[in-house]
């Protein structure tokens, strides 16, 4: 059984709709504000389950990083799959991403999407859009788009715990730095 379950409001979200963001880098970045900002390349390929194991080990990681590990937030673009009605969660208003909000346990929030449509994450995955904790002490953003590369912004100490955890698949950025976002 599942404890992602649709926000009660979308309010925990608030946060990062600042007026200083561009639509574009926040669904790329995640909100301006983190002392460190790193690209992590998606692996080369997806594991037996169909995931990407780079944002699972990513999450993983991260989990050490916040005080509320039993409490975050996935925002999950309501366009990603048209297979399914699109779940009732409270709507989060990014410019050309419209997302819905999900609460659970961190490391639960990398199933987001799967479970939010389908109520399994068995036979289906797909990255949540936006992730991070109660606390914000990081964020992570994977835009739907991109294939390359996914960003986490968070604190210095863990940046040096992902490049431990992805040996030579993370690189720091500048937020809102042009990155590519497709393979050639």
């Amino acid at each position: 059984m599942s404890n992602v379950r649709p926000a009660t409001t979308a309010d925990p979200a608030h946060w990062l709709l600042r007026s200083d963001a561009d639509w574009w880098d926040l669904v790329r970045y995640g909100p301006p504000g983190f002392d460190v900002y790193v690209r992590v390349a998606f692996a080369d390929g997806a594991d037996l389950n169909g995931e990407e194991p780079s944002l699972r080990t990513a999450l993983a990681t991260l989990v050490d990083h916040t005080t509320t590990p039993r409490s975050g937030y996935a925002a999950v673009w309501e366009g990603w799959t048209s297979r399914e009605p699109v779940p009732m969660a409270p709507r989060v208003s990014i410019p050309n991403r419209e997302m819905l909000l999900f609460t659970g346990p961190v490391d639960e929030l990398r199933d987001a999407p799967a479970l939010a449509w389908y109520g399994s994450a068995q036979d289906a995955y797909q990255e949540p859009h936006l992730v991070w904790p109660e606390d914000h002490a990081w964020c992570l953003a994977c835009e739907v788009d991109e294939e390359i590369e996914f960003t986490v912004g968070c604190s210095v100490d863990a940046s040096w715990a992902l490049v431990r955890a992805l040996p030579g698949a993370v690189r720091r950025v500048r937020y809102g730095q042009a990155s590519p976002m497709y393979r050639e």
